[in-house]
């Protein structure tokens, strides 16, 4: 039998955390979205994801959170967190109550993802999640929202952090990648690889100055149509698509899952 993980969000859409140059909330969701994803389609892992939504006080979020963990069999419990510190503070954490070896594994790999500090495992038994879920539990710390560095690092290696977490979990349960039939590289089946004559945005998402996506120029709602230039990869191989933005040369994702790219009929 394949081993079940949950993975959640840390806080909640009327609970905020920590709020800097990145805000906690919503970039765990989309790290827990993206990770789930990679597990349940990349890999033959079976799990279930959450956010909390309804709780507007501290203690009932993490009874609501705790609960759906503990409602579901699984083997391992993962929530993602953010931390906030001073501007100069940097580098990833994974918190644990007595899953050692793998939140050693798991720091070092978002460290070596991001390109920042690898500030490594740390027992924290008295935090909430920790100490209530009641299978082996990790609480990871991506990275920190008040540094100008490591809010770039993660916007850059997004993907990449995503898919070393799922690496790490993936290894840890068993789970095994799936073959994907008629594609060469995992990339290709996340992102588009050619040029399109337009896209239309699937969520909000930013346009940026570089291909690296380390400045946020505008910020698009759902639905927005935009047309496409060309496509062109990040020095690390990853697809982007070139847009124009008030006549000036500009870039957004070709993920899959945030837009959906199309011919015109000329």
């Amino acid at each position: 039998m394949v081993k079940q993980f949950v993975i959640s969000s840390g806080h909640g859409d009327k609970v905020a955390g920590a709020i800097g140059i990145l805000n906690e909330h919503e970039e765990a969701k989309k790290v827990v979205n993206r990770v789930y994803d990679i597990l349940t389609k990349g890999y033959n892992g079976v799990g279930f994801k959450y956010h909390e939504t309804t709780a507007t006080t501290q203690n009932q979020n993490l009874s609501n959170i705790v609960s759906f963990h503990n409602r579901k069999t699984r083997d391992l419990d993962v929530s993602i967190h953010f931390n906030s510190a001073t501007p100069t503070a940097t580098g990833t954490e994974c918190l644990y109550y007595d899953a050692l070896t793998l939140s050693t594994k798991m720091s070092a790999a978002m460290a070596s993802a991001l390109g920042i500090v690898d500030r490594g495992a740390k027992k924290r038994k008295e935090l909430y999640f920790l100490r209530n879920t009641n299978k082996p539990a990790i609480l990871l710390e991506v990275c920190f929202v008040t540094s100008e560095k490591d809010a770039a690092a993660y916007r850059n290696n997004f993907e990449d952090l995503c898919q070393a977490i799922a690496k790490a979990i993936a290894e840890h349960l068993g789970y095994a990648k799936n073959q994907v039939e008629g594609v060469s590289n995992p990339k290709d089946s996340i992102y588009y690889n050619k040029k399109f004559d337009r896209l239309v945005l699937l969520t909000d998402a930013g346009v940026y100055a570089d291909v690296e996506f380390e400045k946020e120029i505008n910020r698009y709602k759902k639905d927005t149509k935009i047309d496409i230039e060309a496509i062109v990869y990040t020095k690390n191989g990853t697809p982007r698509f070139l847009v124009k933005e008030k006549d000036k040369c500009a870039f957004i994702t070709a993920n899959r899952e945030y837009v959906k790219a199309y011919s015109v009929d000329k």
